[in-house]
């Protein structure tokens, strides 16, 4: 799921850009969500079971830190209940031409009923190369497990590959981590498409386990389908590995339901309740527009919005202060583009595109909902 502020952020970045002088950041993003659904869930070795799920979730995003969490509470049609939790932070270097280092950590915990409880805590480091259209990252992983009391050591690497292709963002990863004496290795494609107020995400992937751990074949597809502002309607189906790090174990599930943005309005992800948390914590790839990076700068009494777009060819904005038509931005040199604003103070809503694709927020920039269903930059001039 992709961040999204809430509207209190908008006074907000006002008061903070009135506040400098020079180039000044625009501001985090804040996204929360709410999914309700009815599932129908079989665990590998258990029976077939409804159960209703309820999952919050929060994500905040700034230019150079990540924070997520999630939780998921499950009643079965046993009566009995299942909660989990995982939380995921991670910090970026500035871009270094087209490189970037990333540092992370995630936590988690969940619970069976009254007798099954696990534990975890990571650490990771990725080295993240970006291309015009496409991204390549890699690194160590490390931490520890814990399963009623039994504590193991994880270590492990991962890498992967992302890229954009006619509107539809692919992704290519593999991950290797070692659980005591086993050794699991999975690699898996997923591939998310939208048009209109659809949203489409389908994935596939083949676990390879030594020591006499489940090897085999899964998969899972989703379609949400925006119903209003702030509501979703999603379905979701498909079948999962056990996760040796969260403690999960392989099964089947088929759900339906809703998702209700506690923010502005924003494309909804896939809706996941009934299915165990797994240990990937925040996506290793990048969203869209992740890459730019938005500024107001001050030069001799005028102000600029500059856009920084390592790679990209032609730089496009369009808002209120174009009257919403497309206009090419200046090349400023080093990655770097311009755009004089000749307006007053005040807050401006506001878009971008890179070569000609979809219309977008910058990462950084507050953004609001539309009278469209989608999402709009918010600018503050000081």
């Amino acid at each position: 799921m992709r961040p999204r502020p809430v509207r209190g952020l908008a006074p907000l970045a006002l008061a903070l850009a009135c506040a400098g002088a020079g180039a000044r950041p625009a501001h985090a993003q804040l996204r929360t969500d709410l999914d309700a659904a009815a599932s129908l869930v079989r665990y590998a070795g258990f029976l077939t079971s409804w159960a209703a799920t309820v999952t919050p979730s929060l994500a905040w995003r700034s230019p150079r830190a990540t924070l997520a969490a999630r939780g998921t509470f499950l009643m079965f049609e046993s009566g009995n209940t299942s909660l989990q939790g995982l939380v995921s932070a991670a910090a970026f270097t500035g871009p270094d031409g087209p490189v970037r280092l990333e540092a992370g950590a995630e936590a988690g915990a969940s619970a069976y009923a009254s007798y099954a409880h696990f534990s975890h805590a990571l650490a990771r480091v990725r080295l993240h190369a970006l291309g015009e259209h496409w991204g390549i990252w890699g690194g160590p992983l490390a931490g520890g497990i814990s399963s009623d009391g039994d504590g193991r050591a994880v270590t492990g690497l991962a890498a992967g590959w992302w890229g954009r292709v006619s509107g539809a963002r692919l992704d290519l990863t593999w991950t290797s981590v070692a659980v005591g004496d086993t050794t699991f290795g999975d690699l898996q494609a997923r591939a998310e498409w939208s048009r209109g107020a659809l949203d489409a995400e389908a994935s596939l992937g083949r676990r390879t386990a030594s020591r006499g751990g489940a090897s085999g074949a899964y998969g899972d597809g989703s379609l949400a389908l925006r119903i209003g502002g702030r509501t979703s309607l999603v379905v979701a189906a498909g079948r999962y590995p056990s996760d040796p790090v969260s403690g999960s174990i392989a099964g089947r599930f088929a759900t339906a339901g809703f998702r209700v943005a506690l923010g502005p309005a924003a494309r909804p992800g896939p809706l996941r309740g009934a299915r165990p948390l797994t240990s990937g914590g925040l996506a290793p790839g990048v969203a869209t527009l992740d890459r730019v990076h938005a500024t107001l700068e001050d030069r001799g009494g005028r102000t600029y919005l500059v856009v920084r777009a390592v790679g990209a060819t032609r730089v496009e904005v369009m808002g209120d202060f174009t009257g919403w038509q497309p206009v090419a931005l200046e090349p400023d040199g080093g990655g770097r583009y311009r755009y004089a604003l000749d307006v007053g103070t005040g807050l401006y809503r506001f878009n971008v595109r890179l070569d000609g694709g979809s219309w977008g927020v910058p990462e950084g920039i507050a953004a609001v909902a539309d009278e469209f269903g989608g999402s709009v930059g918010l600018l503050a001039v000081p």
